[in-house]
């Protein structure tokens, strides 16, 4: 018996001796700040340690050959108690692609927040990026909830063929076993695999082409997947695994989630790939739609696309998926795809509202903005904190941003899938051609088109644009591109200042300044001079809900402001209440005397 006790321990000590040496190495490399940087998806925002901001090192680990960008959206590192924080998932589609930030759905969604609601700080952060799938939200779930979401909104399901970690991709190729792909990104915590990650370069690409083909036509192994084939259903396979997954793990921890179904162009985007069955579908729509049989004609385009073996847009199977997790568990379905079908201009998904396959143009994002609104107003949270304002986000984005939007998709249309065997030289050349024509077209579409071939950093470029319209007076431009500006420098007093000084004597009537000053007041500026200016705006505008919460905002900041005496005149006159009106400017008016 003794004999055993020592051949078990014997055994046990030499099992134990890897396990041993592989913590001493992780120790090690965590003590001496290995890769200590690429840790954590939040860090400090620059010159601003009070807030986050996510760290575009911690995301390289999921794209082994380009980083991809994402918003950049601080948010308060100590969350308020008062405070609404939203967390927004999914691919480049969630990012806003083509356009910046500020333009997609999640950025429309906090402006929407920030106008109807009152009293209640908005932090919308969108973590939505190029290339992810739902192994890369699954992993990024379980990181953002010591970060105390109020909500969590998903748009994902594009993504999963040629995706990071696709099931069809060159990226992570490797195996298309659910349980090994999450094994490796568990992995990615450890700084020996990391270290052993580097030094193997494990998950790199070979790409003869380098960066001259877009991401694309580099990412995609297989251009061809049939429906019911292997890779097909490894795809459903996983993108049901990793959301159920993670929408229990929001559920368990009682943080509301909501999915939007995933919409793609139907209408006017023909099939990527050769299939003569799709492409045969396809062409039979298109005649049935000019016959006037819309209802058929919407069935045989869905037909196509489920036909295209090139898969980056969705199978209608993940807008099923997603309705039966939503069965199932208390997340909440979006319809974002029945009412993009809705708000076309045919009534099918068309290129009234998406700028390419599958991205949403401006006016789609808005539309999904509004969508997301309206699903989430139920969470009780916001109840008391709602009142509805008549005004809403600008209408129309800027020129520089349309510009610099046509300008990054027509790099990806000349090319794979959108353009087959194409030699790389002529795809160049006609990018260039298009690219040239924008640079003779004005000077904010010139500075826009450089921005976008040569990724000047877009506030740089921004700052080019107000500088020249305001040398050619140019005074709608400079309202417009301040408001864009803002969006990347929200803590710039002095951009804030001549930002309302101009847009205050320009005589703006499409809510800019509002628009501004919600957003500046949300991101922490609490100048009284700001909070009554809001107030005197909404005065302007007869909005009298909106007007006197910033009114008492105003006397709780600034209690015996002689303009606080007038604009509450103002405001019970508005109402009908001329004995209040006359009190109060009885009080302004000694207020001046003693002045």
């Amino acid at each position: 018996m003794h004999e055993k006790a020592k051949n078990a321990a014997f055994w046990f000590i030499t099992l134990l001796i890897p396990f041993l040496l592989f913590l001493g190495v992780e120790i090690a490399l965590r003590i001496g700040g290995y890769e200590q940087e690429k840790q954590e998806l939040f860090v400090e925002a620059p010159n601003t340690p009070d807030y986050l901001i996510a760290n575009a090192k911690f995301i390289e680990r999921y794209f082994p050959s380009f980083v991809p960008e994402i918003a950049p959206n601080a948010f308060r590192k100590e969350k308020l108690p008062n405070s609404f924080r939203i967390f927004v998932f999914g691919g480049s589609s969630a990012e806003g692609f083509p356009y910046n930030f500020y333009t997609g759905f999640a950025d429309q969604l906090e402006q929407q927040l920030l106008l109807n609601t009152q009293g209640l700080p908005v932090e919308v952060i969108n973590l939505g990026m190029t290339a992810v799938n739902s192994y890369v939200i699954r992993d990024l779930s379980k990181r953002v909830l010591p970060y105390e979401p109020d909500a969590v909104i998903i748009y994902a399901g594009h993504n999963e063929y040629y995706g990071s970690f696709g099931a069809a991709t060159t990226q992570f190729g490797f195996s298309n076993s659910i349980g090994l792909k999450r094994l490796i990104l568990w992995l990615k915590d450890w700084r020996i695999y990391q270290f052993l990650e580097n030094t193997l370069q494990i998950g790199g690409t070979n790409q003869d082409t380098g960066e001259r083909r877009t991401m694309m036509a580099k990412v995609i192994s297989e251009s061809d997947i049939p429906v019911d084939s292997d890779i097909y259903r490894h795809g459903i396979q996983q993108y049901r695994s990793n959301m159920s997954n993670l929408v229990e793990r929001f559920d368990k921890n009682r943080v509301p989630v909501f999915l939007g179904t995933v919409a793609s162009n139907l209408k006017d985007q023909a099939p990527l790939s050769d299939n003569p069955e799709a492409l045969a579908l396809y062409e039979q729509a298109q005649s049935t739609y000019q016959e006037g049989l819309f209802d058929e004609a919407a069935t045989l385009f869905l037909q196509a696309k489920e036909l295209d073996g090139t898969r980056f847009r969705a199978p209608d199977e993940m807008n099923r998926i997603l309705t039966t997790i939503t069965q199932e568990t208390s997340a909440e379905l979006v319809p974002i795809q029945a009412v993009l079908r809705n708000a076309s201009t045919s009534k099918i998904e068309d290129a009234s509202l998406f700028i390419d396959h599958l991205h949403p143009n401006d006016r789609g994002h808005k539309i999904m903005a509004n969508t997301f609104f309206e699903a989430i107003l139920s969470l009780p949270k916001l109840q008391n904190y709602l009142n509805p304002n008549p005004i809403g986000p600008p209408s129309e984005i800027s020129t520089f941003e349309k510009a610099f939007a046509e300008v990054s998709i027509a790099r990806l249309l000349v090319g794979y899938p959108f353009e087959k065997n194409v030699p790389i030289d002529e795809e160049l050349q006609a990018f260039e051609r298009i690219y040239r024509s924008y640079l003779n077209t004005s000077y904010i579409d010139s500075i826009a088109a450089v921005a976008s071939k040569q990724q000047v950093f877009v506030p740089l470029a921004l700052t080019e644009v107000l500088a020249q319209a305001r040398k050619r007076k140019d005074t709608l431009a400079v309202v417009q591109h301040s408001y864009d500006l803002l969006k990347w420098q929200l803590r710039s007093r002095n951009l804030i200042e001549t930002s309302i000084e101009f847009t205050l004597n320009s005589g703006d009537d499409q809510g800019y300044l509002i628009n501004m000053l919600h957003q500046i007041i949300n991101d922490g500026n609490l100048d009284p001079r700001y909070v009554d200016l809001l107030a005197s705006l909404y005065l302007l505008e007869e909005q009298t809900k909106q007007a006197l919460y910033w009114l008492q905002e105003t006397e709780r900041m600034t209690p015996n402001a002689p303009r606080l005496f007038y604009n509450y005149s103002r405001y019970y006159l508005l109402e009908g209440d001329t004995l209040k009106a006359q009190e109060y400017f009885q009080q302004f008016v000694q207020s001046q005397r003693r002045d």
